[in-house]
C-alpha cells in the first residue's frame, strides 16, 4: 500500500507567520489574550464562511476582530499559533501537561489510514484546536456530512474546543447548514477524557495524547506506568473497537509498558504501528517561542498506531530514518516496509525490516544469549560496552575513557573471546534498534543479545579486534567532556558478519541508514 497526502500537507510550516501571528495577539492578561484568540478565530471563520457567522458566532462567543490574522494559515499552522500563545501564558504548564501539536502531513498520514475503517462515529479526546480532527474530516468522502454526523470533540480547555469547532465548521460545513455548526458543537464537550464519566457513544478514536508523566492510578492496567499517555490509550481501548494514534514509540519496548501492550493486544485484533527516529528529521517539528518551545523537537520517537476492527495481526515497520527533504517520500513509501509482529524476549514488540524476518528466527532460537557467558562477579576477562550508541556497537579489551558503559566480565578467556566476537558484529546493534532504538543500550537489551553457533573458529577474530582497537579509537564531545569508542573499520566488521550472521549479509543496509527512503 502506499499512501497519498493532500499537496497542501507536505511539509508546509512557516514560522515566521505564526511568530506574527503570536505577537499580534498577546494581551496584557490571560483573559485579554484568550479573548484576541477567539476574535482572530471569529474572523478567520466568518470570512471563510458569511453563510454560516451566525451559528460561528453564536459557538465562538466573540465578535469578530479587525484584520484576519489567521488567514491563509493551514490547520497545523493555526495550531501552533495557539499552542505558543498557551505557551507565553504559562511557561511551564502546557510543556508540563504533555500536550503539543501534530504536524499537517503528520495528522493527514494519520488520518488517511480511516479510509480503511468502516462506517462509525469517531472521538477526538484531546481535540485542541482541532488538528487531527480537521484532516480526519479531509480524509472521509463526504465531508460535511461527517462533521454533522460522526464527530465528537473533547478536551479540557473550553477555547481551544470551540476553536475547533469553528475552525472544523468553516472549512467543511455545507452551504448554509448553520445545523451542522450547531450539531458539532453539540458534540464538543468540555471535560477530562480520563474522568470515568460515560463518554460519548462512538466507535473509533483518533488521538495524538498528552506525553507527560502522572500519579499512579491503580484502577488502571496501566497505572504503574505513571504515563498519562499510557493512560489515554488504555481508556481508547477500553471504549472504542479501533483507533488511530500518534504515541511514544517507547511503549512498544519498555518493560514498564507492557501492561499497555497486553491492554492493546488483548482489546484490539490487530492493525499496524510505524515507527519513527528522531534524527536526522523528526515526526514531530517544534516552534521556539522565547524561552518556550511548543514542542520538544528530539524529544521523542513517536510512533503511530493504526488499530483496525477488521484486522487480523499486528504489523510493524523497523525505526524509519529520513532526511528533511525525502519526508514525503516517508509517508508514501512507510506502509511497504511493514512487517508481521515479532516478540523480543521480554515481550517487545520488535520493530524489524520486513528482510530480516527469517535472521530474525534463527537468532531468536540462538543456543546462549551473552547473559549465559557472564559470570556472577568480577573476573580477569572483562569487555567494557559503550552504552549509548552512535550508529554503531562495540565491545572493547581495554578500558573506554567515558561516562556511559557497561562493564562485563566472564567465566573464561574463551567466553570473553567468543562475546567479542559477536558484539563487534552488527548482530547488537541490530538488536538494540529492533528491541529498543532509544537513547541508550539498556542492560536487558545487551544481556540478551544472541550469541548464535560460530561459523569459523573465534582465536583468529579475537586477535583481529585487538589489533584494531588502539588504531580505531574516536571521541565525542559531549556535556564538555570527551568520550572514549572504538570504531572499528567496515573490513573487519564485514568479516565477523561472515561468521556471526552470515544470513543478514546483504539485508543490513536499512538498518544502519540514514535515509531509508532513496533505498525503497
Amino acid at each position: 500500500m502506499v499512501l497519498t497526502l493532500p499537496p497542501a500537507t507536505e511539509g508546509r510550516f512557516s514560522a515566521a507567520a505564526v511568530t506574527r501571528v503570536v505577537g499580534a495577539l498577546k494581551g496584557r492578561t490571560a483573559s485579554a489574550t484568550r479573548r484576541n484568540w477567539l476574535a482572530a478565530v471569529a474572523r478567520r471563520a466568518t470570512a471563510q464562511r458569511p453563510d454560516l457567522a451566525g451559528a460561528l458566532l453564536e459557538v465562538i462567543g466573540v465578535d469578530p476582530g479587525g484584520h484576519d490574522l489567521l488567514a491563509g494559515l493551514s490547520i497545523g499552522e493555526v495550531g501552533v499559533c495557539y499552542e505558543a500563545l498557551l505557551a507565553h501564558l504559562d511557561r511551564g504548564g502546557r510543556r508540563d501537561a504533555g500536550q503539543y501539536f501534530t504536524p499537517d502531513d503528520a495528522a493527514a498520514f494519520m488520518a488517511a489510514h480511516a479510509r480503511d475503517f468502516p462506517p462509525g462515529r469517531w472521538l477526538d479526546p484531546c481535540s485542541g484546536v482541532g488538528n487531527l480532527s480537521w484532516h480526519l474530516a479531509a480524509a472521509h468522502g463526504d465531508p460535511a456530512r461527517f462533521i454533522r454526523d460522526d464527530l465528537i470533540l473533547i478536551d479540557r480547555d473550553p477555547t481551544a474546543l470551540v476553536s475547533a469547532v469553528a475552525l472544523i465548521a468553516a472549512d467543511f460545513a455545507g452551504p448554509g447548514e448553520e445545523g451542522a455548526v450547531r450539531a458539532l458543537a453539540g458534540r464538543a464537550v468540555a471535560r477530562d477524557f480520563l474522568a470515568r464519566a460515560p463518554l460519548p457513544d462512538h466507535e473509533f478514536a483518533i488521538l495524538n495524547p498528552p506525553y507527560a508523566r502522572a500519579p499512579a492510578r491503580p484502577g488502571l492496567r496501566t497505572g504503574a506506568s505513571r504515563d498519562l499517555f499510557a493512560y489515554f490509550l488504555e481508556r481508547v481501548v477500553e471504549t472504542s473497537s479501533g483507533f488511530i494514534a500518534v504515541t511514544p514509540a517507547s511503549y512498544l519496548s519498555i518493560p514498564k509498558f507492557q501492561s499497555l501492550r497486553d491492554c492493546i493486544d488483548e482489546g484490539m485484533g490487530g492493525g499496524d504501528v510505524y515507527v519513527f527516529d528522531n534524527v536526522p528529521d523528526t515526526l514531530f517539528r517544534g516552534y521556539k517561542f522565547g524561552s518556550n518551545n511548543t514542542s520538544k523537537t528530539n524529544f521523542v520517537r513517536a510512533a503511530i498506531t493504526v488499530a483496525r476492527p477488521d484486522a487480523a495481526e499486528w504489523r510493524l515497520t523497523p525505526i524509519l530514518r529520513w532526511s528533511t527533504s525525502s519526508r514525503p517520500a516517508m509517508f508514501a513509501g512507510a506502509p511497504a516496509l511493514l512487517s508481521s509482529r515479532q516478540l523480543g524476549p521480554h515481550g517487545e514488540w520488535a520493530k524489524l525490516p520486513p528482510e530480516l524476518g527469517g535472521v530474525w528466527q534463527e537468532l531468536r532460537s540462538a543456543p546462549r544469549t551473552i547473559a549465559d557467558l557472564l559470570a556472577d562477579g568480577e573476573t580477569p576477562y572483562g569487555l567494557t560496552v559503550a552504552t549509548t550508541p552512535r550508529y554503531y556497537i562495540s565491545a572493547t579489551y581495554r578500558p573506554l575513557d567515558r561516562r556511559s558503559k557497561a562493564v562485563l566480565h566472564f567465566r573464561s578467556a574463551a567466553d570473553r573471546d567468543t562475546a567479542a566476537v559477536v558484539l563487534n558484529s552488527s548482530l547488537p546493534y541490530l538488536w538494540w534498534r529492533v528491541l529498543d532504538g532509544g537513547v541508550s543500550l539498556p542492560t536487558r537489551v545487551l544481556r540478551s543479545v544472541p550469541v548464535p553457533d560460530l561459523a569459523v573458529p573465534v582465536g583468529d577474530l579475537a586477535s583481529a579486534i585487538r589489533a584494531s582497537e588502539e588504531a580505531s579509537v574516536v571521541t565525542k564531545l559531549n556535556a564538555g567532556r570527551l568520550n572514549e569508542n572504538v570504531k572499528h573499520p567496515a573490513a573487519l566488521v564485514d568479516r565477523l558478519n561472515a561468521a556471526v550472521i552470515p544470513a543478514a549479509r546483504g539485508h543490513l543496509e536499512l538498518v544502519y541508514s540514514q535515509n531509508m527512503f532513496p533505498l525503497r
